[in-house]
């Protein structure tokens, strides 16, 4: 699932799609990055869960690459 997220750079504020709050992306929460990526997790995830569902995007990203070659 791709999803849009607005940041304000200025502000240092981003701004979620209204499904992800309902969804539990709301106050503290956890989060990993790199250089490319930026990965939120929903309060009470464990390792286990966030791997995954890392695995699903990896998977999601691999068909919409293989979309984009044909």
């Amino acid at each position: 699932m791709k999803k849009k997220i607005v940041i304000n750079a200025k502000a240092r504020i981003a701004h979620l799609p209204k499904e992800l709050v309902e969804q539990g992306f709301s106050g503290e929460i956890d989060a990993y990055s790199n250089a490319f990526t930026l990965v939120l997790t929903r309060k009470g995830s464990n390792l286990k869960q966030i791997r995954e569902s890392l695995t699903i995007v990896l998977k999601d990203i691999e068909l919409r690459l293989s979309e984009q070659q044909e």
